[in-house]
């Protein structure tokens, strides 16, 4: 059985990157067990590189809601990190969620996310593949430090709408293919 840990980083319920990161999660095999996070919904602070990670027991000495991130990504087998592209990079929900990884990183950490899968979904009002560059090399960057290893990468552009994602059929198809071979190759 699959876990998998969907930090949703839109501030819209429902938005293109949401509605995205559906269509390729309808084909996650039965029985998996999907964590949907919604991080706008959460209180998350920025981090304050204060270097005392692990200090009181937790990943972190902020008491906020990342605890329930820490949780979730702690027990995946597969994280999907879905954001619309904000500035091209990571939207301010899930910027928190990326600068609070580092607990992970440090010499003293018990657990880590050595070894675990990430998928990257994003959509962007932008209509150039380039557009997504600072995201992509963000992504690369972190991951390879955590020892997580990139999967797949779904970026699309032309969706400056908040339901543009669902009125494009072939996109849509698109996705129902990709998500298919991403969890049945």
């Amino acid at each position: 059985m699959s876990r998998i840990s969907v930090l949703l980083g839109s501030p819209r319920k429902g938005g293109n990157s949401e509605t995205m990161a559906e269509e390729i999660l309808a084909h996650a095999p039965a029985g998996s067990s999907i964590d949907r996070i919604v991080l706008s919904s959460l209180r998350l602070e920025g981090c304050r590189d204060c270097r005392r990670c692990w200090s009181g027991g937790t990943p972190c000495v902020i008491p906020d809601d990342m605890s329930k991130v820490y949780r979730s990504l702690d027990q995946a087998d597969l994280i999907f990190f879905v954001t619309p592209l904000y500035w091209y990079s990571w939207s301010t929900s899930i910027k928190a969620v990326w600068d609070r990884l580092l607990p992970y990183c440090t010499p003293s950490a018990p657990r880590s996310l050595q070894g675990k899968r990430a998928v990257l979904v994003a959509s962007a009002g932008d209509d150039g593949t380039d557009c997504f560059d600072g995201l992509r090399f963000s992504m690369k960057k972190s991951c390879d430090l955590l020892g997580v290893s990139v999967v797949e990468e779904f970026l699309e552009g032309e969706l400056m709408g908040p339901e543009d994602a669902k009125r494009r059929p072939t996109l849509l198809q698109r996705l129902k293919e990709r998500g298919g071979a991403l969890f049945h190759p």
